[in-house]
């Protein structure tokens, strides 16, 4: 499921604190919320949805605690690139005014790795580019790496992207799908 910023339904992402429906959603908040990037936020919420919607777990849960191990790969087009762009144009006073909140999300993995934490995801979690179908590639990725690990329960796959000007046409897109050991049971695979 595609999201821009747009669509009011997903103005949370941009909101230090989260509406209601994102605790409801989740259960706890990560302690870093406030200072995450909106893609992280996303990435967090439709990790939870899709896990929930699927029945691997339910709000509050982590799959780590649940003795299951599973990954997080995500395919992008753009890595980091508009968070980047945003803490280069914090410099533009010098070098000592860089954001260190934006520092800290200036790697495309940044974001799978706290979607990771919070839900307990303890096999391989690592971004992708491809610049005409990253979530394919992250699917066939996953597929391989169960193939290759056969102590991984599940894989997550995803394609994530943060693009456009602030404030104008900035748009976050996550789509996010289970890639399970037998092909017959992916879910929303392309």
């Amino acid at each position: 499921m595609s999201q821009s910023i747009k669509d009011r339904a997903q103005r949370w992402a941009f909101e230090n604190q989260p509406d209601q429906r994102i605790v409801s959603l989740l259960g706890s908040i990560p302690g870093r919320w406030g200072r995450m990037s909106p893609l992280s936020r996303l990435l967090i919420v439709e990790t939870g949805r899709v896990l929930q919607e699927k029945g691997i777990l339910i709000k509050g849960q982590r799959l780590s605690e649940m003795n299951k191990k599973a990954g997080l790969i995500g395919g992008t087009k753009r890595g980091s690139l508009y968070t980047d762009q945003e803490f280069i144009a914090t410099m533009a006073d010098g070098p000592g005014c860089a954001s260190p909140s934006l520092f800290g999300y200036t790697l495309p993995n940044i974001p799978l790795a706290e979607a990771a934490s919070f839900y307990g995801l303890i096999g391989p979690v690592y971004s992708l580019f491809d610049a005409r179908e990253p979530l394919k590639k992250a699917v066939d990725e996953a597929r391989c790496l169960l193939m290759m690990q056969k102590d991984l329960d599940l894989m997550l796959a995803c394609e994530f992207d943060h693009y456009g000007r602030r404030g104008r046409k900035e748009k976050l897109s996550v789509t996010l799908t289970v890639v399970k050991h037998n092909a017959d049971s992916n879910s929303g695979v392309p």
